[in-house]
């Protein structure tokens, strides 16, 4: 079974990375192509990670490179199935969090290459979180929606704050929006513990880029990757993380 989870992320890792592609360009979904030519990609092309490890990653029409987020996304998405079915075992929660997990990867992408968090990807996910809450097992309905506001009312304010202090770029309704996703997965009160962490990824995260002078505190740095960092180490080791806390 592993070998065919692997297979699953690097195929959803590769429609993922078209979705980046045609989403923020508002297009619908299209064959791997180009970005330098715009022609299509040959189909032994079309998983990035195969090629890139034979060394057959270029364009046969103009020679450009295939870009290497494709082979990270499906390599990244690859080690996270394997690591879920490790982990959770055939169970309802397994093809759930496998969803998750694209979601989030789709987020990460877009956010950070566009400055986007689109609602096109938000609102099917805001509907999934709550349909996935009626069928995941300790999770209730109440608890998912009682997240979901908490998430969303947190970053909510947290905008309107950045807004005042570092003008329009400090957080956006993208941002917003992803928070009570994220609310709506976890649940209450494990949303907490989410934003909590979430806050701590991207502070430290933040003062690392100062202190190596790789951005000044007028640049612009995406929340979106630290949205859901917070999120999934929540999903994944919420409770023994609160219970070691508490302890």
């Amino acid at each position: 079974m592993i070998p065919l989870f692997a297979l699953l992320g690097v195929v959803v890792g590769a429609l993922i990375n078209q979705l980046a592609s045609d989403l923020p360009a508002r297009r619908e979904l299209t064959n791997p192509h180009c970005p330098y030519c715009g022609r299509d990609r040959p189909w032994w092309q079309w998983l990035a990670l195969p090629v890139m490890l034979v060394r057959q990653d270029r364009c046969p029409h103009c020679d450009a490179p295939i870009g290497l987020r494709h082979a990270l996304t499906e390599l990244g998405l690859a080690t996270l199935y394997v690591y879920l079915w490790l982990e959770i075992g055939p169970s309802i929660n397994l093809p759930i969090y496998l969803v998750y997990s694209a979601i989030f990867a789709l987020v990460v992408i877009t956010d950070v290459e566009r400055r986007l968090i689109l609602n096109v990807v938000t609102y099917p996910a805001i509907v999934f979180g709550v349909i996935a809450a009626y069928v995941r097992p300790n999770m209730t309905l109440w608890s998912a929606l009682l997240g979901g506001l908490i998430g969303f009312f947190a970053f909510y304010l947290m905008a309107l704050v950045g807004h005042v202090l570092f003008g329009s770029g400090a957080l956006g309704g993208g941002d917003v929006k992803l928070a009570a996703f994220v609310g709506l997965v976890v649940g209450f009160p494990l949303v907490i513990e989410a934003l909590v962490l979430t806050i701590l990824i991207g502070a430290g995260f933040s003062v690392i880029l100062l202190i190596l002078r790789l951005r000044s505190l007028d640049d612009y740095v995406p929340y979106g990757p630290f949205i859901v960092a917070g999120a999934m180490v929540t999903l994944l080791w919420g409770y023994p993380i609160a219970r070691w806390f508490l302890s």
